[in-house]
């Protein structure tokens, strides 16, 4: 991949515009604002154009995985992905990393069709939760309905599904999914073992549309600071787009208690960020 970032003009679109761009994320003002960048610079939409093929080449050969022979006590296999592009250390949320969120993305949908067993990416951290359900099952319900959060773990080239109470480590990557089985709007928001509380997704101000599925990809993944501690992520599946703000406001104020809001259902899952041995 060409280093673009390091010699890009100044005023030209950074490549985590580009990518909001492709995502439909961007705000219809900074839309407009982009194409027209991009109507009158060579360079952007030659740029624009790199990542769109990266995509389409990534969607035309995903990542291999191969069910496993029958089952045995030895450890399962491990799957590995090698990115293709990095997110710099300490970034919190909202990474938009086309290829790596793609292959993330992907690997889970493959995963969850062969119903294939995936290694934790950390055998030396010690706990033994026994078996794991799978990433749909993962969240503690808090409010009736159907719909699910689950998540992925990548740290270095593993990949692995992330379990109730998972033992996570600062710069581990996470990709969330969700499954419902009605349209409607969706938010993905945190508070950490500081009691600061985030908002994961979408980077716009309001809750966004999605449509129904099973355990579907976010199109963007998640990179932890470095901040330890429990860490508790919830998901909030709305009848309208509620404004974010407020809700993660609330949150940081009393972490305590669980954003939910007149129309949300709201599902749940734990985390246990601990530095990496």
């Amino acid at each position: 991949m060409i280093p673009f970032e390091r010699s890009r003009p100044e005023g030209c679109p950074s490549d985590l515009r580009f990518d909001r761009l492709l995502a439909g994320e961007l705000a219809a003002a900074e839309e407009q604002a982009t194409r027209a960048h991009l109507d009158g610079c060579g360079r952007c939409a030659g740029r624009l154009a790199e990542i769109e093929a990266g995509r389409a080449a990534f969607l035309a050969a995903p990542p291999s995985l191969r069910a496993p022979p029958a089952p045995r006590a030895a450890a399962p296999a491990v799957r590995r992905l090698r990115p293709r592009a990095l997110v710099p250390a300490g970034l919190r949320a909202r990474a938009l990393v086309p290829a790596v969120t793609a292959a993330l993305g992907a690997a889970a949908v493959l995963a969850v069709a062969l119903n294939v067993g995936v290694q934790p990416p950390d055998e030396q951290r010690g706990d033994d939760r026994g078996a794991r359900p799978p990433p749909a099952a993962q969240g503690a319900r808090i409010k009736g309905g159907s719909g699910r959060i689950g998540f992925y773990v990548a740290r270095g080239d593993a990949l692995a599904p992330g379990g109730p109470g998972e033992v996570v480590h600062p710069n581990d990557r996470l990709q969330f999914t969700y499954s419902a089985v009605d349209a409607g709007f969706f938010a993905l928001l945190s508070v950490d073992g500081a009691r600061k509380a985030s908002v994961y997704f979408p980077a716009g101000d309001v809750a966004a549309p999605i449509q129904p599925g099973e355990q579907v990809p976010l199109p963007s993944s998640v990179v932890l600071d470095e901040t330890l501690g429990a860490e508790t992520v919830y998901g909030l599946f709305c009848e309208t787009p509620v404004a974010l703000e407020p809700l993660r406001a609330a949150l940081e104020a009393a972490p305590e208690r669980p954003p939910a809001p007149a129309g949300c259902r709201v599902d749940r899952v734990s985390l246990d960020k601990r530095a990496a041995r």
